[in-house]
């Protein structure tokens, strides 16, 4: 047998034992598949990924956006073909009819409501290799239901309405309302000057809202697009000499992008509550930076900037998702609708004491009458469509966030690994950073192949002096050895590595 150096020997022994002995109940004997095991070093460190954060949630989002577009009809026929009975069926239909009004927030309105900062197709794999353009910034043309209020035919036909209906309504009205000539002061002094007033003062707040509200929404998502994008360019410059690692980090950048793009509001909800991007890109920096004891002062600089910038990140999505979440309940245009009809009914009132003998009202107050419904319909349609800052006609300005997320696209698809990362669905599953499971209260971690993450590619250490090869017997006090740094087996191969700052030792062994 060739000598070798007893601190190789104590750590192979180290290996086999924890390999055929189990510890506490919580090792199993080492089976056919490959097992990665690490010890810490003297300084207690965090997991990889952070408990509780998952690689993706892509399947579980596509569900719930599934089961949000059925309609409560849908529903009830889908209780009643999984075999309950016509009770429940109804039930729930009456709970996704529930869901449909819009007065509170619930996981309907979370998955329904359109959101995009960009375009979708951009996004896509035809367009992935594309230099981004000027006409990438395009608004998207909304559809005409959307913007029909607005053009000029539309207001045409509301004044005609409103003055060949006038009449029948002033007849309609005094077969309820019969007002003499005293009593029209009353009506005229009181009545429509307070609903007037109440008017202009309730459409006069629901614009403050809605102008503050897109305002607010606009600037924090260009803000968070300007921050990501400084984050992307930190990352491949920290990450340049480590493709694996940039290719990682870039995917989990490209899924928040995907977010942002085109996912309703519920997603991102759910993605933060499992798989959150800017956690995970914060968890792969820690764990390169625990793997990693010597750095340059510049990359110094960068990992520094990089733990700044993030949390600046949540910091600017959580505003925003604030501002995205305050949109005005229907409760809120049914008020505007009441007090339309009002003011509406105060002026056809009063009209009612100037009509001729047949009871028609005169020319006059029709065109006053037409003019009033042409205003009330274009103040409430104008409420509503701003209370959609990502359709319509009054939308806000997506050019300075989306030319922000454009350039994340173009830096990572320029990139060596570029192809690897996936903007339009998932990626690649990590490697470098995922969950590794503590053993015991030990020095040992285990990373088990059955835990369903990726093989990892392990780097060989390359030894500063002479390795050799040897076959020793199994010691359990060879336990309690502190320089065992990392292990691989397949089989019954065991191959050891055992490193310090200046040696490196491998030692081959076949399990007796």
């Amino acid at each position: 047998m060739a000598p070798f150096s007893s601190k190789a020997a104590c750590c192979s022994a180290a290996v086999i034992v924890f390999v055929a002995t189990p510890l506490n109940g919580l090792v199993h004997p080492m089976s056919k598949s490959t097992h990665l095991i690490h010890r810490r070093s003297n300084h207690i460190h965090r997991l990889n990924l952070f408990k509780g954060i998952a690689s993706n949630v892509d399947d579980e989002i596509n569900r719930e956006i599934e089961d949000a577009e059925m309609s409560p009809f849908d529903k009830l026929k889908e209780e009643l073909d999984k075999g309950g009975s016509l009770k429940d069926a109804f039930a729930a239909y009456q709970t996704r009819k529930k869901e449909t009004k819009g007065d509170y927030e619930n996981k309907l309105a979370l998955l329904t409501n359109f959101r995009s900062y960009s375009n979708r197709e951009l996004l896509d794999s035809d367009h992935y290799t594309d230099e981004p353009t000027l006409d990438d910034l395009n608004q998207a043309v909304p559809s005409k239901g959307k913007t029909i209020w607005a053009s000029s035919l539309y207001r045409i036909g509301v004044f005609v309405g409103a003055f060949f209906l006038f009449p029948f309504v002033c007849q309609l009205l005094s077969t309820f309302v019969e007002i003499k000539s005293d009593e029209f002061d009353i009506v005229n002094e009181q009545f429509t000057p307070g609903i007037g007033i109440l008017y202009g003062t309730f459409v006069a707040l629901t614009l403050d809202i809605l102008y503050e509200r897109q305002n607010k929404v606009q600037e924090n998502a260009s803000v968070e697009a300007s921050l990501l994008s400084q984050v992307t360019q930190n990352v491949l410059n920290l990450f340049r000499d480590q493709p694996q690692i940039a290719r990682e980090a870039s995917q989990i950048i490209a899924d928040q992008v995907r977010i942002i793009v085109y996912r309703p509001r519920g997603a991102e909800m759910l993605n933060i509550m499992r798989a959150d991007p800017y956690a995970r890109l914060l968890s792969l920096i820690d764990h390169y930076q625990r793997d990693n004891t010597k750095f340059t002062p510049q990359q110094e600089a960068v990992i520094d900037g990089l733990r700044g910038e993030i949390p600046a990140l949540m910091e600017a999505r959580a505003k925003r998702l604030s501002d995205e979440g305050s949109s005005l309940p229907p409760t809120h245009f049914l008020v505007l609708l009441v007090l339309t009809a009002l003011s509406l009914i105060g002026f056809t009132a009063a009209a009612l004491t100037i009509t001729d003998d047949a009871g028609e009202p005169s020319f006059e107050s029709r065109m006053v009458f037409a003019a009033l419904c042409a205003v009330y319909v274009l103040f409430y349609n104008f409420c509503r469509d701003m209370n959609d800052p990502f359709d319509g006609v009054y939308q806000i300005k997506r050019s300075s966030a989306a030319s922000f997320l454009l350039q994340i696209k173009w830096l990572i698809a320029s990139q060596p690994f570029g192809k690897d990362v996936r903007f339009d669905t998932r990626g690649l599953a990590p490697e470098f950073d995922d969950e590794e499971i503590l053993v015991g209260k030990g020095d040992l971690k285990v990373q088990p192949a059955s835990s369903g993450l990726p093989e990892r590619n392990t780097q060989q250490v390359v030894p500063s002096a002479a390795s050799v090869t040897a076959e020793v017997p199994v010691s359990r006090e060879a336990l309690s050895i502190e320089n065992a740094q990392m292990i691989t087996a397949d089989n019954n191969a065991i191959k050891v590595t055992a490193a310090d700052e200046s040696t490196a030792e491998t030692v081959i062994l076949e399990a007796q």
